[in-house]
């Protein structure tokens, strides 16, 4: 017996020292390939997105220099601020020179792109954050493949015929591989002048562009041409958005006594939808936000144009119209929006909606982005996943119904009329836009004596419809009114008392609308109130329709 069990000692003993052993063994592995698989990676990251109204791929080097590939027209060159990396931008569908030259820098294209004039380091940033992602999953899968070819190394004596297994030996494998890294390096930090034809753009010097450089006299005179179109166009786009601002705050300013107010017993919430990305109604909410203190602000989506990784600017300043009052901002994505727009806005510290109920701010809130989406610069749209605007609706009173919620948010109307006419939406509170004007509230009221408010909201950007002829909106005054929400919450039964629109003119009026009365509580039956009242946050529901 003491043999018996000095023998499985021993037997633990060597498998663990076994164990340990080929871990050991795979960590210096993966070490020694890591160089190799970093490389590899930030070489070969590619993806692709919009810059303006044009599909571009994005492709990382160790060239030193930014590139971008107008097609036949030519390429633009700058120096790479992180050389030797550099980065190969491929513009797509710029067509022939010759029609390029009437349609690259219209009017239109020349607003597309002032984002990429106004805030060059965030806009480059976004596209950075992607080719990061993309260059990780690139060298984990290099990785992959350098670890299995060291399995082969330390497998060649049973793989390999005896001769070549007692030539490839552990020192002239070290050696290999020192001299093979010192190669893969020099050959990247070694300095080397750029190839071809390069070409100042006159126009630039002095300007944040007076290092661009390109190989082609035609894209040399559109370049010209371009820099002076976006300079004039964000000058005049800026000083409007900067006069309207200043026109709104000062009418705004007479007005603080009849601002919103929450009245002794209740909590305010501020509620917008389709923002659009529009500079001046972000800077003008923010303000708003900052004089009334809402407990929490409420997105219903669509608040970029159109879903791009260069509007990282925009979600950077919508995120400041809470962070400044230090509320919660609740988002729930259009379908302007997209997976990218989720990411920067969480990366931003807002609370992104995906279906599940989330407690914020100490209410229950329910909501998902829309199942379509536009593609970029389109009126085309696509289905992000098998669900109709329908089927959403029903899902939200599904997921409701177990334990009613204080506010729901969906993007569509059609959502939302799955929502408004159930007998019982399960919500104290449904907000919907992507019409861009505005409807209700509407009152649903239950059986027990409560009731469910529902809002169309208007557009908080000022946005007409179709988005794809208002280019310009995002860095101009808003083209029609723009509306912002402000919703009254009764503290003791948590339901919506009464709802009040303030609205923006085009031509900076601020209108700040009386309160309309959604319901009272007094007039609720007695053993509905003490419910309420009491420790069930809101009324129970039995969705129907």
């Amino acid at each position: 017996m003491l043999a018996r069990h000095a023998a499985r000692v021993r037997s633990r003993r060597a498998l663990w020292s076994g164990v340990l052993r080929a871990l050991g063994t795979t960590l210096v592995a993966a070490l020694l390939a890591a160089p190799f698989a970093a490389l590899w990676g930030i070489g070969h990251a590619e993806v692709e997105d919009y810059v303006g109204p044009h599909r571009v791929t994005f492709a990382t080097s160790f060239s030193g220099e930014i590139a971008v590939d107008l097609g036949p027209i030519g390429r633009a060159f700058l120096p790479s601020p992180v050389a030797p990396v550099g980065v190969t931008a491929t513009v797509g569908s710029v067509g022939t020179a010759a029609s390029t030259l009437n349609s690259l820098f219209s009017s239109k294209t020349l607003a597309a792109y002032t984002s990429l004039y106004e805030e060059p380091e965030v806009v480059i940033g976004a596209i950075v954050d992607e080719l990061q992602v993309a260059a990780l999953l690139q060298g984990a899968g290099a990785e992959a493949v350098l670890l299995l070819a060291f399995a082969v190394w330390r497998l060649r004596s049973q793989l390999l015929s005896p001769w070549v297994a007692r030539t490839v030996t552990r020192r002239r494998t070290g050696v290999a591989y020192v001299v093979v890294l010192v190669l893969v390096l020099g050959s990247i930090l070694a300095p080397s002048s750029p190839a071809g034809t390069r070409i100042p753009i006159t126009i630039a010097a002095g300007s944040r562009f007076a290092s661009v450089t390109v190989d082609s006299r035609v894209l040399a005179d559109l370049l010209d041409r371009g820099v002076r179109g976006v300079t004039l166009l964000s000058g005049r786009q800026q000083a409007a958005v900067r006069t309207y601002v200043d026109t709104a705050v000062d009418d705004l300013s007479s007005q603080l006594d009849r601002l919103p107010r929450p009245r002794p017993g209740e909590t305010m919430l501020l509620g917008f939808s389709d923002l659009h990305c529009n500079q001046a109604m972000t800077e003008l909410i923010t303000r708003l936000t900052l004089a009334t203190r809402p407990r929490v602000v409420l997105s219903s989506g669509d608040d970029t144009v159109n879903g791009t990784a260069v509007e990282k600017t925009c979600i950077r300043r919508e995120a400041g119209i809470a962070a400044g009052a230090g509320v919660p901002l609740v988002v729930s994505s259009g379908n302007h929006d997209s997976d990218v727009t989720e990411a920067q806005q969480r990366a931003e510290e807002m609370v992104v909606l995906d279906g599940g109920v989330v407690e914020v701010a100490g209410l229950r809130t329910l909501g998902d982005d829309d199942p379509e989406h536009n593609v970029p610069f389109s009126q085309d749209r696509t289905l992000d996943r098998p669900e109709s605007e329908e089927q959403l609706g029903a899902r939200m009173l599904q997921a409701a119904a177990a334990r009613p919620v204080d506010v729901l948010l969906v993007h569509q109307p059609a959502a939302s009329v799955v929502l408004m006419t159930a007998a019982d939406p399960g919500a104290r509170l449904v907000l919907w836009g992507h019409f861009h004007s505005e409807a209700g509230p509407t009152v649903v009221e239950h059986a027990d004596g409560s009731w469910t408010v529902g809002m169309q909201e208007g557009t908080a950007g000022g946005v007409r419809q179709p988005t794809i002829t208002s280019f310009s909106t995002p860095f101009s005054p808003p083209l029609k009114s723009a509306d912002v929400y402000f919703y009254f919450r009764d503290d003791a039964t948590g339901l919506i008392t009464g709802v009040q629109p303030v609205h923006f003119t085009p031509d900076a009026e601020v209108v700040i609308d009386d309160r309309v009365v959604t319901g009272d509580v007094d007039d609720l039956p007695a053993e509905t109130r003490a419910r309420l009242s009491g420790s069930t946050p809101s009324p129970t529901a039995t969705p129907t329709g």
